[in-house]
């Protein structure tokens, strides 16, 4: 239903559906718990929402958006998608080549969906402003994708890699990133595993910035 009023507005502009446990599948009370005694060994080490979760409704919301190019705020935060169901949302960032903001912290993402969003984002969008990935398994994969789209997108303006399991050598590529980026003025990179002599550089870049 609201895959549909999505891709029937073609007024929306701002999406917000940080929380709203996008992909869930409704199941009424009975047959969650038949399903929760067939289950009991999964649910001694798993969530039991998971056990629901899949990508239909993630799959209803490409639908609505990957033929279109009107979304310029896109929030989709603190949603558990998962990096294999995140992957189905690629449609929309390639088509929307005009987001502006765009919040996928707290998605429980990986490094690899950070790479591709990079890529796309690199190759189509410049006009992304704020771009917000906290919280995130991102490690050195995802960290070498930030520099690498650091490097060539001059609208960015704000950015939050706040706890995403960035090492040494990924702080290391993004502080050197930075040094041809003089757009971004916010960079949120707290919680991670980084070189002090990284991290001076990079507040010395944003400083330089603002």
């Amino acid at each position: 239903m609201l895959a549909q009023i999505l891709k029937d507005n073609t007024s929306l502009e701002i999406i917000n559906l940080s929380k709203n446990m996008i992909g869930f599948t409704y199941v009424d009370e009975r047959s969650m718990l038949e399903i929760k005694l067939r289950h009991q060994e999964e649910l001694q080490e798993a969530t039991f929402d998971k056990l629901f979760y899949d990508s239909l409704g993630l799959e209803h919301f490409t639908i609505a958006f990957k033929d279109t190019n009107r979304v310029r705020q896109l929030d989709i935060s603190e949603n558990d998608i998962g990096s294999k169901n995140f992957m189905i949302l690629m449609p929309i960032f390639a088509a929307n080549t005009r987001i502006e903001n765009l919040n996928v912290a707290d998605c429980n993402l990986d490094g690899h969906c950070a790479d591709a969003l990079c890529r796309i984002l690199k190759a189509s969008n410049q006009s992304l402003h704020t771009l917000k990935f906290r919280n995130s398994k991102l490690d050195e994969v995802g960290a070498m994708a930030i520099a690498e789209l650091i490097k060539g997108h001059m609208s960015l303006v704000l950015l939050e890699i706040f706890n995403c399991g960035i090492d040494e050598a990924g702080g290391n590529a993004i502080g050197n990133a930075l040094k041809t980026n003089f757009c971004i003025e916010k960079l949120s990179i707290g919680e991670n595993i980084l070189n002090q002599r990284d991290v001076e550089q990079i507040k010395q870049s944003v400083l330089f910035n603002t």
